[in-house]
């Protein structure tokens, strides 16, 4: 294990107050580490490699805002939304109240690539591919210019940022982002976007870092915080559980 070191305020974290103002992610340990949550309208980067349990964190994360009446967005490159959400009800999440209420939200862009001729219904609207940049921008916009009429605040996970790099050039996909994560940041989204680790450039990488709040980096059954004002240097052991991602602190 690790050596555990203390974050860089010296705090204890069992000490560190937990500000009821901040969007709790839903996973144990990791509140408690980020002081109740994540500040709004953070972007966040979940970085590591395949089957890690990222995509697990980003689920619990989109689940934990609708639970507590705080509407989310799913935006989905690598396999469709029938998919992920059943993985969600083998977990116990039940999406369908979301879905009716409108609460959840949408944005597709794996399964046209299987099925052409699916149209947008109800809370799913469908990109072409995950290179369909304009469209999936467009989408984006118009369901988020829906959410912030009634909500101060929203959620988006994005899933993931490996497969739109894959589709495109660096210097597309570098603009893209700097117009989703400005556009996030004023509507009010506090997001989490997925990247797997060793599929890029290292500059690749260091670009979407950039335009990011912090960086949770994945290892081996290890994590650690870089930015959200955390020691870079300590590592915290997680574990993926029926019930979702748990880290030890």
């Amino acid at each position: 294990m690790a050596d555990r070191q203390l974050p860089s305020n010296d705090i204890p974290i069992a000490d560190r107050p937990m500000d009821p103002n901040r969007m709790r992610t839903g996973v144990p340990g990791l509140d408690t580490l980020l002081g109740g949550g994540l500040t709004p309208k953070t972007n966040l980067l979940l970085y590591g490699e395949p089957m890690c349990g990222k995509k697990l964190m980003a689920m619990q994360y989109i689940y934990q805002g609708l639970i507590e009446d705080n509407p989310g967005i799913f935006v989905l490159t690598d396999f469709g939304y029938a998919e992920w959400r059943a993985k969600m009800a083998h977990l116990g999440w039940n999406l369908a109240p979301y879905e009716q209420s409108g609460m959840l939200q949408v944005i597709d862009c794996y399964s046209r690539q299987l099925e052409p001729s699916l149209q947008d219904a109800g809370v799913i609207s469908y990109a072409d591919s995950p290179a369909a940049l304009s469209s999936i921008s467009m989408h984006i916009a118009r369901v988020q210019d829906e959410l912030v009429k009634n909500f101060p605040q929203h959620r988006l996970a994005f899933h993931s940022l490996s497969s739109i790099l894959k589709e495109t050039d660096s210097a597309t996909f570098f603009r893209f982002m700097q117009f989703v994560v400005g556009k996030f940041r004023r509507e009010g989204a506090t997001a989490m976007y997925l990247m797997e680790k060793g599929m890029h450039d290292e500059k690749d990488v260091k670009m979407v870092e950039h335009l990011m709040d912090g960086v949770i980096e994945f290892d081996a059954g290890k994590m650690r915080i870089k930015g959200l004002n955390m020691s870079t240097d300590t590592w915290y052991h997680y574990y993926i559980t029926d019930q979702g991602v748990m880290v030890r602190i």
